[in-house]
């Protein structure tokens, strides 16, 4: 298999994972769901927790075939994260309690804007802790020869 193929297959993964973690949301906090398995609450959390895995999923995606190494970016971290994270993990019955029925509480305790922020938390979080360094393959190295060698 070529790197090409592995790429696109790699990506095909990804895209079955992310599918699959947004489809185990929906089914569990639409069909499995009893009450007082933590009900609204349960479903807030469930639904931070997925949507950053779904971000670090997507991000993870445009890491494929290089060496991932440990590096740590603070602005990014602080500039993006804080707000992504306030957005994303502050369950949605928090800010209808501190706010009421009244914007922009609203607004924030919408399922979307969760999910929409916990994306970008994410993306954020994997692209300011991780970077990539590009390792070259076995077939750049064989064309990169000098002749005669």
């Amino acid at each position: 298999m070529n790197k090409k193929e592995r790429y696109a297959y790699g990506q095909l993964v990804i895209g079955v994972l992310v599918f699959l973690l947004i489809y185990t949301y929906f089914y569990y906090s639409r069909f499995r769901q009893a009450p007082g398995e933590g009900g609204e609450w349960g479903s807030a959390v469930f639904l931070s927790a997925t949507a950053v895995l779904a971000g670090m999923l997507i991000e993870l995606g445009r890491f494929w075939g290089w060496v991932i190494e440990v590096k740590i970016n603070k602005e990014l971290l602080v500039l993006q994260g804080i707000p992504a994270a306030v957005l994303s993990l502050v369950p949605g019955p928090l800010w209808i309690q501190a706010g009421g029925n009244v914007f922009p509480y609203i607004f924030f305790a919408d399922p979307v804007v969760t999910g929409i922020s916990g994306v970008w938390l994410g993306v954020v979080l994997f692209r300011s802790i991780f970077n990539n360094k590009r390792v070259k393959d076995e077939e750049e190295v064989k064309d990169n020869k000098p002749r005669g060698v």
